[in-house]
């Protein structure tokens, strides 16, 4: 009864080959980065997107934000559901994931 509710959002996380580098961005946020590697990039993105959702919350701007891009809050279960990853390569040099970021119940 005293547990809090866990929320998270389901984001687009695109990344590709630029150059010698990899560069990510988050399509639904507007969060980019880049790394030396595919891998880099992927998990340097993600922790962007954390950041920036924290951020968002600090200023008070989240419940905005999300209902002007169409962003829903989704509950989460007790026992998380281990989906595989959407990842689509194009020219072996893009790849598309889907990434559940957490995010607290109030706006």
């Amino acid at each position: 009864m005293g547990e809090e509710q866990r929320y998270y959002i389901t984001v687009t996380l695109v990344v590709e080959k630029d150059g010698d580098q990899y560069a990510g961005h988050c399509t639904e946020l507007g969060t980019a980065t880049c790394g030396a590697t595919h891998e880099e990039a992927l998990a340097n993105l993600k922790e962007a997107v954390l950041v920036d959702l924290s951020a968002l919350e600090e200023v008070g701007e989240r419940a905005r934000f999300f209902r002007e891009r169409g962003i829903y809050l989704r509950r989460m279960s007790k026992r998380p559901v281990r989906r595989r990853p959407l990842m689509r390569l194009v020219d072996r040099e893009v790849c598309t994931t889907l990434f559940d970021a957490p995010v607290a119940a109030h706006a």
